[in-house]
């Protein structure tokens, strides 16, 4: 497994592959555009775009498919390589990835897709896999935007663009503003799996008892602001 990280101002984010969805990659294309053809995606309906509601990890569709059971365990299985490279205070504590979730995103080129700035809080970490990335003639287009955390400066550039190839696999802290951009020039739909996972810090263990006292716990929180 290959995670490669991108500093943007100064907020980790990860690049990688998933190898292991080729051999679902085209099926699970087909399907999502069948279903939107259907009708089946409704524009704006849970937010920005064409999208599906929040379902794809659930327990039913996770049995009846393989391709989101693959996906499913590629993400949690980078997003606790992301965990253990934490360095403040929860680095004392384990983590817990107590519930994850996924739906996908169809954009057109039409004019109205410039959705708005959104993050992901409550989760901790999220991605994008990008099942169909179309070509564009402008480098920002169907990009990844992130918006620089903090106040307003003057002097630090306030938006940084993440383009991704098709088949790529984003991952970003969840709290970090972003949106897709518009692909006005795409000549094809960009269609993305886009998912989160929820982690609990654990201070206690199976038994109750405390795996790091409260008092060390506050102190190390309080150094780490």
């Amino acid at each position: 497994m290959s995670i490669d990280r991108v500093e943007l101002f100064s907020v980790p984010i990860w690049r990688s592959r998933i190898p292991e969805m080729q051999p679902f990659a085209e099926q699970l294309r087909e399907q999502l555009l069948q279903q939107w053809r259907d009708g089946q995606f409704q524009k704006h309906q849970y937010g920005y775009g064409y999208q599906t509601p929040s379902v794809l990890f659930d327990r039913d569709n996770l049995l009846a498919s393989p391709a989101m059971q693959t996906l499913q365990q590629a993400f949690l299985s980078r997003v606790r390589e992301i965990l253990r490279q934490r360095v403040n205070h929860t680095v004392h504590l384990p983590p817990d990835i107590y519930a994850s979730m996924a739906w996908a995103l169809i954009q057109t080129n039409e004019d109205w897709v410039n959705g708005s700035w959104h993050d992901h809080a409550p989760a901790l970490i999220s991605g994008c896999y990008y099942l169909q990335q179309p070509e564009t003639t402008n480098e920002t287009e169907g990009a990844l935007a992130f918006q620089r955390p903090g106040s307003v400066d003057a002097f630090v550039q306030q938006v940084q663009f993440v383009k991704p190839q098709q088949g790529d696999f984003i991952l970003f802290p969840s709290y970090l503003s972003h949106r897709p951009t518009p692909c006005p020039s795409a000549q094809d739909l960009r269609i993305s799996i886009n998912m989160d996972a929820y982690v609990h810090w654990l201070h206690w263990d199976e038994a109750g008892k405390p795996r790091i006292h409260p008092e060390r716990y506050r102190q190390l929180r309080e150094d780490s602001l």
